[in-house]
């Protein structure tokens, strides 16, 4: 395997969200797919083991700290890609949701709520613009979650009406090449 000294992988595995969620399922088996994606980035890919971000149950806090937020991409992933040499990995094993009336997608942190998603997320929106702004070689980031706002484990968001809100698709920038569990609507088993 060539060594890849300046290549950065972001490990997320988000599983008990009964700790400090409220009314999300858990997602079993994230941390054991996190722990064989870190090997296949290492052993596979070469990345050092030194150069990945690895969160297990991340809250909103940890997801804003590693990506930026709304204002600002120069977070901790930003400062650590080297321009032009960097190859740029992101994983996420955990639970999706689609929220808002306008089925803006989020990733879902283990301290969300189920009924406020679109405050307690992390907008997908603002995850690929961030991407988008890092100088890296490549973005790859592999989603191990779906947005449709159902599980295994039933409904993620509760709703007292009968709407079920729509994901959409939020735009990718050029170069940033996304592998996704499923499509916006489906559910990922």
């Amino acid at each position: 395997v060539a060594k890849r000294p300046d290549d950065v992988a972001v490990i997320i595995a988000n599983s008990d969200y009964k700790k400090l969620g409220k009314g999300i399922p858990n997602v079993k088996p994230a941390y054991n797919d996190a722990k064989n994606i870190k090997k296949y980035f290492m052993e596979s890919l070469g990345v050092r083991e030194g150069n990945i971000i690895y969160l297990k149950d991340a809250t909103g806090a940890q997801l804003m700290e590693v990506f930026g937020n709304k204002d600002n991409h120069k977070a901790q992933l930003f400062n650590w890609v080297k321009p032009n040499k960097s190859n740029v990995y992101v994983y996420y094993a955990g639970h999706g949701a689609p929220a808002s009336k306008d089925g803006s997608a989020f990733l879902v942190p283990t301290d969300a709520k189920s009924q406020t998603i679109e405050f307690s997320g992390y907008p997908l929106t603002n995850l690929y613009r961030n991407l988008g702004k890092i100088k890296a070689r490549s973005v790859t980031v592999i989603l191990e979650a779906c947005f449709s706002g159902f599980s295994q484990a039933g409904a993620l968001l509760p709703r007292s009406s009968g709407i079920t809100i729509t994901p959409k698709e939020p735009t990718v920038p050029s170069n940033v090449k996304v592998i996704s569990a499923g499509a916006a609507d489906q559910m990922a088993s």
